[in-house]
C-alpha cells in the first residue's frame, strides 16, 4: 500500500468521525493513547467510560504498508484503562511508518462500544532528532550542526538534478531524510545487523530514506553517494507505483547507482579483477535478487551500475524509460529487454563486456575452448599415430615385391 493511499484512508477515517489522534481527539468514542520504546514494545491504552463493566476487549492496529489488520485481547487495569502491549522483537513494524489503532469492547450487558482511532508515528526515538526543511526535502539529524543539515538538503537537490539526466522523473511529495551518525545505529533501526555492507536504505512507499554518515573527511563523499542513490529508488516508485516491484534487481539498483554524484571508485577495480579471473556474474542471475554476502553483493552492484550505464549510452533516456515501463507492466526479465530494446539480455551482456569492459570475445572463446581442444587432440592422437605408422610401412612393403 502506498503512503498516499494510506494517508487517504486516514483522512477518510478522520472526516467520517472514526479517526482520532492519540490524545485529545474530538470524535465519538472513548480516548486512546500509545507510547513505545523503539525496537522493544508499543503500549496501547484506552480510557473506558466510568462504571463500564467489560466482558471482552480487543485492540486492532494496522501498520502502514500492510494489508492485514492485527488484533489481540486487551486487559483492563484497575484505573479503568484498557492496555495492550505488542512485543516488537517478535512482531516488528517498519521504522518511520504510521500505525492506526483502536479498541472494540463488549460490555457485560451485550453493548458494543468502540474507542476513538489513534495514530502513532513510529520514529526512532532513541535519539533527539533535529529538523531542517526545504520545499522538497526534510532532513532529520542528531549529530552535527545546522551547516551539516544544510549540506544534506543541498546534496538532495543536486541528486534530484543528476537523476533527471537518466530519467525525467518529478518528485510528487516531500522526502524525509534521516541521517545517522554511524552505520551500526542505522542497521539496528532497519534490523539488518547481519548485512554489514548496508550503508543506506529507503522505503519508497513511506517516502523515507535513512543514511549513515559518520563524521570524517569522507562524510561529504558518502552523502553524495547515498542520498542520490536512495532518492532514485523513491522517484522510480512514485513514477511506477505498484509496478516498481516488477523491476529486475540489476535495473533497479543500476539506475540508483548511476544517479550517485560520487560513483564508487572500487567498482572499476572489482570488475577488472572479476573479469581477469572469469568470475563475472551473468546479468540474468541478477534479475531477482543480489547475493547476500558482502563480496557477491558488491560485485553485483558493480556489474549492475556498469551495465545500466552502458544501456544509457546506447539507448539514451528514452530507452531506459521504455525498459522500466515494460518491466513495470509485468514483462519477464528476458522478455522485457527484447520488447523494449529489441535485443536479448545475453546479446546485450555480450556487447557490454566487449565495449564497456574491453573484453576480447574471440580470445575468451578460445580460452574457454582450450580444455576441450586438448581433450580432442588427445582423443585423435592414437588414431593419427596409427595412420602415420601405416603410411610409413606401406612403401617398404611395395619395395620387396
Amino acid at each position: 500500500m502506498g503512503r498516499l493511499k494510506f494517508l487517504c484512508i486516514v483522512v477518510i477515517l478522520l472526516t467520517s468521525g472514526f479517526y482520532a489522534a492519540p490524545v485529545a481527539a474530538q470524535s465519538a468514542g472513548f480516548p486512546v493513547r500509545a507510547r513505545y520504546s523503539f525496537g522493544t514494545q508499543i503500549v496501547y491504552q484506552g480510557q473506558l467510560p466510568p462504571g463500564s463493566l467489560v466482558d471482552s476487549a480487543t485492540l486492532f492496529y494496522l501498520s502502514e504498508g500492510e494489508l492485514d489488520t492485527h488484533h489481540g485481547d486487551a486487559k483492563l487495569a484497575k484505573d479503568g484503562w484498557l492496555i495492550y502491549t505488542t512485543d516488537l522483537t517478535t512482531d516488528p513494524i517498519r521504522a518511520f511508518s504510521t500505525v492506526v489503532y483502536w479498541f472494540e469492547v463488549t460490555l457485560k450487558d451485550g453493548t458494543a462500544i468502540q474507542s476513538q482511532r489513534g495514530s502513532l508515528y513510529y520514529e526512532d526515538n532513541r535519539f533527539q532528532w533535529l529538523t531542517r526543511a526545504s520545499k522538497d526535502f526534510r532532513v532529520h539529524w542528531y549529530k552535527g550542526d545546522a551547516a551539516f543539515a544544510q549540506s544534506l538538503l543541498d546534496v538532495a537537490d543536486l541528486g534530484l538534478e543528476n537523476i533527471q539526466k537518466y530519467l525525467p522523473l518529478k518528485q510528487t511529495s516531500r522526502v524525509e531524510i534521516y541521517a545517522y551518525d554511524s552505520a551500526q545505529d542505522m542497521r539496528a533501526t532497519l534490523q539488518t545487523l547481519g548485512k554489514n555492507w548496508v550503508g543506506a536504505h529507503t522505503d519508497p512507499d513511506l517516502g523515507v530514506m535513512v543514511v549513515s554518515l559518520p563524521r570524517g573527511p569522507e562524510q561529504r563523499l558518502e552523502m553524495e553517494r547515498q542520498i542520490p542513490h536512495e532518492l532514485m529508488h523513491m522517484l522510480i516508485y512514485q513514477w511506477l507505483g505498484s509496478g516498481y516491484g516488477n523491476l529486475p534487481a540489476w535495473l533497479n539498483e543500476g539506475l540508483a547507482s548511476v544517479a550517485e554524484l560520487y560513483p564508487n571508485p572500487d567498482y572499476i577495480v572489482l570488475l577488472d579483477k572479476a573479469q581477469g579471473k572469469d568470475e563475472l556474474l551473468p546479468i540474468a542471475s541478477l534479475c531477482q535478487t543480489f547475493p547476500r554476502d558482502a563480496s557477491g553483493a558488491f560485485l553485483a552492484y558493480a556489474e549492475a551500475t556498469s551495465f545500466t550505464r552502458y544501456l544509457h549510452q546506447q539507448y539514451g533516456t528514452t530507452g531506459l524509460q521504455a525498459l522500466a515501463k515494460t518491466y513495470a507492466d509485468g514483462m519477464s526479465c528476458e522478455r522485457g529487454v527484447q520488447v523494449a530494446l529489441g535485443s536479448t539480455l545475453t546479446q546485450l551482456e555480450w556487447h557490454w563486456r566487449g565495449e564497456a569492459l574491453r573484453e576480447n570475445a574471440a580470445l575468451k572463446a578460445l580460452v574457454n575452448l582450450t580444455p576441450w581442444l586438448v581433450v580432442l587432440m588427445l582423443a585423435l592422437a592414437v588414431p593419427l599415430s596409427l595412420v602415420v605408422a601405416s603410411l610409413r610401412r606401406k612403401p617398404a612393403t611395395q619395395g620387396t615385391n
